[in-house]
């Protein structure tokens, strides 16, 4: 709560001023610290900021601009109390307005930042929690939040890039499936005639083509209804972080893809743990924090056995080794920071060969899939073609 006072100091001037304190004693303590006489003190009346009605949805990067923004004023000497204010004020027309009273309330109540930051209703990664709970521990908030941004500006370019990778081959496959259908709604009715008149003379291959075309133009509503909601279905499902969660793990455990899903992880881990250490964390507390960034189960529990060793004395590189966590480089690179006094600069390096390994990845990924998406769409295109001319060939020889 915030207390306006005025106070006489040893020389019999008046001063004025404004403090936080719990209560009017906790104000006088303050003010005999400074040697000062307390002659008035009077509560102060908060402002309470009303929460905008637009609170909708915030976009990522509206988020990672606003943690940029609050880091910048803090940088600059604002206090955070002030800084959260500011924010909330200037965003009151939208949904970070909204997030950043509540946090400006929550503040004033007494709950530290990292709470008040998980309460604000902004959604962000479960890193940021992590991190700020981090710039609280050591004192260097603005920091930690600027490393948070930073992380979180990477992964959103690393998303954006994946999705303006695959606009090409959904557009082809798209296009391939539209073709398809087109193909068994137009093309293949006009050929039916011979399942009834030429059955026992037709391919098997052409058979099944035709009596295809004839199940889809006959159930072209009862289909078109179908796939909507298996859409639907898929995009709802998707859209549940915990459904989200348990296809990845079920992919962690497939060949190939499950390295790749790993190898993202241990990187945001190593990024987690290197910025703490260089905040200053104590290793036990960084690795405490830095495992709650890891959103495989399988991989959280290596890390907790890999905490425990390290608490009970054993060099991380060692523990690492010993759970299978990390690659021979990793564990090599993690050895000589240990031996060095360089830790978290080397996790930093080992984060950015993740980072490389996994644009690398989606690089050879996406070159493969470009010419799989043509390859399929035209062997589908290509057997159906195939059946309709052996219907036709074999109506032929028929009539010969």
């Amino acid at each position: 709560m915030e207390f306006r006072y005025q106070a006489v100091d040893q020389k019999g001037q008046i001063s004025e001023g404004s403090m936080d304190a719990k209560n009017e004693r906790d104000v006088m303590r303050q003010l005999e610290q400074y040697q000062l006489i307390p002659v008035s003190i009077m509560a102060q009346q908060i402002e309470v900021l009303q929460p905008s009605k637009n609170s909708g949805r915030i976009s990522q990067q509206s988020r990672t601009l606003v943690i940029r923004e609050l880091a910048t004023l803090l940088k600059a000497g604002v206090t955070l109390v002030e800084a959260v204010e500011s924010i909330a004020q200037t965003h009151l027309d939208d949904g970070t307005g909204a997030a950043f009273t509540k946090m400006h309330t929550a503040l004033r109540a007494g709950l530290n930042f990292s709470t008040a930051l998980a309460e604000s209703g902004l959604e962000l990664p479960s890193y940021m929690m992590q991190l700020a709970a981090a710039g609280e521990f050591t004192g260097k908030l603005a920091e930690a939040l600027d490393s948070g941004a930073a992380q979180m500006e990477y992964q959103a370019q690393i998303r954006q890039d994946t999705r303006n990778a695959l606009i090409y081959p959904a557009i082809l496959m798209m296009s391939g499936i539209a073709a398809v259908l087109l193909i068994f709604i137009v093309v293949v009715p006009k050929f039916t005639s011979m399942l009834n008149n030429n059955q026992s003379q037709l391919p098997e291959l052409s058979r099944l083509v035709l009596e295809l075309g004839v199940f889809v133009n006959g159930h072209l509503l009862e289909l078109g209804i179908g796939l909507s909601a298996l859409f639907l279905l898929v995009v709802s499902a998707l859209s549940n972080a915990a459904v989200r969660l348990r296809l990845m793990e079920t992919m962690s455990l497939l060949p190939g893809i499950g390295l790749w899903i790993t190898d993202v992880e241990m990187g945001n881990w190593a990024t987690m743990l290197g910025t703490l250490l260089t905040n200053r964390v104590p290793i036990v507390k960084s690795m405490e924090l830095a495992e709650q960034s890891l959103r495989l189960v399988s991989l959280r529990h290596k890390m907790q056995r890999v905490g425990k060793e390290v608490c009970a004395g054993r060099k991380l590189a060692d523990a690492l080794q010993s759970n299978r966590t990390l690659s021979l480089t990793g564990i090599n690179l993690i050895r000589v920071g240990e031996r060095t006094s360089e830790l978290a600069p080397m996790l930093k390096t080992l984060a950015t060969l993740y980072e490389t390994s996994t644009r690398e990845r989606i690089k050879r990924f996406l070159i493969i899939l470009e010419p799989l998406s043509i390859l399929s769409i035209g062997g589908v295109i290509g057997v159906i073609m195939a059946a309709i001319m052996l219907a036709v060939t074999s109506m032929n020889n028929v009539i010969h």
